[in-house]
């Protein structure tokens, strides 16, 4: 049995949220309004944040870039 565990994400699922939550990039205070999950390539989530439309957008454009299978439910 391996104990290695990539960390690199290999995917992100965004959908909205339905409760009340800060957006996690620092210093933003804004309500997250979608939350990227993203996971490796086993399908095992890594991080899971809350963000506000703006951050989200720019995240999205970020990944695309970095060649991670997005799949959108919002």
């Amino acid at each position: 049995m391996s104990t290695d565990r990539e960390e690199t994400p290999a995917s992100v699922k965004i959908g909205p949220i339905s409760y009340r939550a800060r957006c996690t990039e620092a210093g933003c205070k804004n309500l997250g309004r979608l939350q990227m999950i993203y996971a490796d390539a086993g399908g095992r989530p890594i991080a899971h944040p809350a963000v506000c439309l703006e951050h989200a957008r720019g995240r999205l454009a970020h990944d695309r870039t970095a060649g991670l299978k997005i799949y959108d439910d919002s």
